[in-house]
């Protein structure tokens, strides 16, 4: 196993030493299965990256900083970090009603309570996907390519919730609120990401809709059979699963949510890690807003998630504590299994670093 390994800030050859280990002896990791990925490490003031395998499936290309993957669910946490920005500038509140934003012909009298705060925890009582999403399907390997967002709000419109303020991880509550945002707004949600995330982070290369965008910039993905896949495009949903960004851009934003910068962002995302609603996925996990929290007890939580897409894999979770933060991202909907949570566990020694 051949690694690279850049930082911004000087080189730490035990770290490298150190992920070099993980991977061989805790890992399952196959170059059958996952052709390439790539870590990128953050602690404290220096930043790394990882490079392992290849970008294109049996070649000796290496993937690099500046590739650009889709983060599948990942998009959520964009999406609840835009809702964030727009509530401290004073132009949406957690509590607005949904329905007000909506017009008239698409609003549901049984979902008057939920608010923004609601699709945003996932509290909202809409199921994962629409009822008979399948049945829109026109390319199995494009999901959300063809479900139009007209097709969403019918479904919204006859939606009769069983309970309202229990959690349900559905990405129908961000497909929804695309919608929302851009009724309230009067401006669209790729805009809107433009507008208030990508631009004034830097994120250069990150992007949701590809319009005049080539998809053939986005790197190449293998499904589970380790078949050549292609980039999803979306009709509706971009909101939930979206997003395509590189390591280098998806360092910055996780640097903004540590703290470990001084960009204005930063306070408007603190409120965005609380603990604040149980989740059905163990007893240690929580929801904030977008981002899941593990409660490690007698440690510091660990503020995450994930997301897939049918060639990609994605990861990020960091420590604010102790200032540290990881990322990984695969070309291939295996990924990467625990590698993530290993480098992290790593870099905070076995979870006893202190702030």
């Amino acid at each position: 196993m051949l690694f690279s390994i850049s930082c911004v800030f000087g080189q730490n050859g035990d770290l490298k030493v150190e992920i070099e280990r993980i991977i061989l002896h805790d890992t399952e990791i196959s170059l059958d299965d996952t052709p390439g990925f790539i870590i990128g490490i953050v602690d404290q003031d220096s930043t790394y990256y990882v490079e392992f395998g290849s970008d294109i499936k049996g070649e000796k290309s290496t993937l690099d900083a500046e590739d650009i993957f889709e983060v599948g669910s990942i998009s959520k946490v964009f999406t609840s970090s835009l809702v964030s920005i727009l509530v401290e500038n004073g132009i949406l509140n957690y509590e607005d009603k949904i329905n007000s934003f909506l017009p008239e012909g698409i609003q549901n009298p049984r979902m008057d309570d939920v608010t923004l705060l609601h699709l945003i925890q996932h509290t909202s009582g809409l199921p994962v996907r629409p009822y008979f999403f399948g049945a829109k399907e026109k390319d199995p390997q494009n999901p959300y390519g063809y479900y139009e967002k007209s097709e969403l709000s019918a479904f919204y419109v006859n939606f009769v919730p069983k309970t309202i303020g229990e959690f349900n991880y559905a990405h129908t509550n961000y497909g929804l609120l695309e919608i929302v945002l851009e009724y309230a707004t009067q401006t669209s949600f790729d805009k809107l990401m433009d507008q208030y995330i990508f631009d004034p982070i830097e994120m250069d290369s990150s992007f949701v809709f590809f319009k005049e965008r080539k998809k053939d910039i986005v790197t190449v993905g293998y499904d589970r059979a380790g078949r050549e896949t292609k980039p999803w495009t979306f009709a509706s949903f971009g909101a939930s699963e979206g997003v395509k960004t590189t390591a280098s851009d998806l360092v910055k934003f996780m640097k903004i949510n540590i703290g470990l910068t001084d960009h204005p962002y930063v306070d408007k995302f603190k409120t965005n890690h609380l603990k604040e609603v149980e989740t059905d996925f163990n007893e240690s996990i929580r929801t904030g807003k977008g981002w899941q929290i593990i409660d490690q007890r007698r440690g510091y939580d660990i503020i995450t998630h994930s997301g897939k897409t049918n060639g990609h894999n994605a990861f990020i979770a960091f420590i604010k504590e102790t200032g540290t933060g990881v990322i990984v991202l695969s070309n291939s909907n295996i990924g990467t299994r625990d590698l993530g949570f290993l480098v992290l566990r790593m870099i905070n020694f076995n979870w006893k670093r202190k702030a």
